[in-house]
């Protein structure tokens, strides 16, 4: 196996995902779908927890001298993330609440942080 500073970015991205769902797992949340299509864009993760559903947008850096990952979502990505959830949450009989959640990667690190986009 490669080491994680000699992936490409997309690889880098894809276990960041994977990093970021066996975190969520850890914390009791069940994985519903990954890279799943709403409104035309790409959610990473939906899990729920209990009668929440939560969208969960992983965001990664190998360093941090770009900034923090979770600075990288931008108002018009919030926004999409935020319609998501609300057609998600319509979706989902079981679901009686829902949120917008990052998990920011910096480096092996995840960090969980909840309604992040509220």
């Amino acid at each position: 196996m490669r080491s994680w500073t000699s992936i490409s970015d997309s690889e880098y991205g894809r276990r960041a995902e994977t990093l970021a769902c066996w975190w969520l797992r850890l914390r009791g949340y069940s994985i519903v779908a990954r890279n799943v299509r709403v409104l035309g864009r790409e959610v990473d993760v939906v899990a729920r927890r209990g009668r929440t559903l939560v969208v969960c947008e992983v965001k990664a850096r190998r360093r941090a001298t770009r900034g923090r990952p979770e600075e990288m979502v931008g108002e018009a990505q919030r926004r999409r993330l935020l319609q998501a959830a609300e057609v998600l949450l319509a979706a989902d009989p079981h679901a009686r609440t829902a949120r917008v959640d990052v998990v920011a990667v910096d480096g092996l690190r995840p960090r969980h942080i909840r309604a992040a986009l509220s």
